[in-house]
């Protein structure tokens, strides 16, 4: 399955890049910036999953503080 699935990448990538048609599409302004609009908040989300990720994988490792805030007022 696995072998099949190369093979079919393989396929269409050349298929894609020696197919010598034009493109008769044209992308307006608004698109452009919809477009830039998406590609960067999904990169700040990603930055935004993984600084999560790493800040719990920090907090597991850090020592427990074993005192309150009401017996350190206490003593």
């Amino acid at each position: 399955m696995r072998k099949f699935l190369n093979i079919l990448v393989i396929v269409f990538i050349v298929t894609v890049f020696f197919t010598n048609d034009e493109a008769k599409a044209y992308i307006n302004p608004g698109s452009g910036s919809y477009i830039f609009q998406t590609v960067i908040g999904g990169i700040l989300s990603i930055l935004y999953f993984f600084k999560k990720i790493f800040i719990s994988v920090i907090n597991l490792f850090k020592p427990k503080n074993k005192t309150t805030k009401s017996e350190s007022v206490n003593e």
